[in-house]
């Protein structure tokens, strides 16, 4: 995160741009499912289908749909991941109940995208809101995320909520 917002200030420095290389590439490559199957993470999914119906660049979906993502999937079943990430990510002190500190992660990283220009509303990229159902069943019908090796599986309902929140 640090190195993004470098690179946006500085698009010329090398460092700082082979840094957001070699970790786009860990994340892109699918070593993380070795010997496990699938790799059950939606927001691709997700944003697969907006960039199919909007002609939205990928990145820009990814940020909008995550939060809302990470919204929709909190539980006391996932909440370990996300206290995880904000004591590994952003250092949050563990004095914050779970709850509280994922609540938190996923506002920083709202906050983050944010600050780096992305606009964080599908409709201000001109996803209109009768096309999410329709939007919602062409995720189900090419990458199913309702399947159980998923993280969290979700239905069309839930794909929906996601969608919403995110206009």
């Amino acid at each position: 995160m640090t190195n993004v917002k470098i690179a946006i200030k500085e698009p010329t420095n090398y460092a700082a741009r082979s840094e957001l290389m070699y970790v786009c590439s860990w994340g892109c490559n699918g070593i993380l499912a070795n010997g496990s199957g699938y790799s059950g993470w939606p927001m691709h999914s997700i944003e697969h289908a907006l960039s199919a119906y909007f002609d939205i660049t990928h990145g820009a979906g990814l940020a909008i749909i995550t939060p809302r993502w990470m919204q929709e999937i909190l539980s006391e079943r996932t909440v370990e991941r996300f206290v995880t990430l904000g004591k590994d990510l952003f250092g949050f002190d563990k004095k914050l109940s779970d709850k509280e500190m994922a609540q938190k992660v996923i506002d920083e990283f709202y906050a983050f995208f944010e600050s780096i220009g992305i606009p964080m509303h599908l409709g201000t990229l001109g996803v209109k809101e009768e096309a999410i159902e329709d939007m919602a069943d062409h995720i189900l019908a090419n990458d199913d995320t309702s399947q159980d090796w998923a993280y969290v599986p979700l239905d069309k309902a839930a794909l929906v909520r996601i969608l919403k929140a995110s206009m």
